[in-house]
């Protein structure tokens, strides 16, 4: 389904997912607690703009990141984030299986400088 997808329309979804995770976020009785969280998604949102990053790969890493900051904050997300959360995951594995071997072994180079 996501490979049917053109550039342009996977970067206007990883877009939308991270503005309404943001909006939904900042609507809580306490959005300091998820500032760090916020800050991940402004800087997702700016990468994916600016083109410094394939929003693929930026969802992955917007994910990943979240998921460890949850779990060290111990934050909670109501149903609608944690749908919007589950739909990020699945826009960074939306790659196929060559895709998904070709991020993984860009993800673990070191780089040589």
């Amino acid at each position: 389904m996501m490979s049917k997808l053109s550039q342009q329309q996977i970067k206007k979804q990883a877009l939308n997912l991270f503005t309404d995770l943001r909006s939904s976020l900042q609507r809580h009785n306490a959005p300091e607690r998820y500032q760090y969280v916020l800050n991940i998604l402004n800087t997702g949102i700016d990468k994916v703009t600016h083109k410094q990053q394939t929003p693929e790969r930026e969802a992955r890493a917007v994910y990943a990141n979240i998921a460890s900051q949850a779990f060290a904050d111990q934050l909670h997300f109501d149903a609608e984030e944690n749908k919007i959360l589950a739909a990020i995951n699945q826009l960074a594995h939306s790659q196929g299986d060559w895709g998904e071997f070709n991020m993984l072994s860009t993800s673990n180079m070191w780089p040589s400088n």
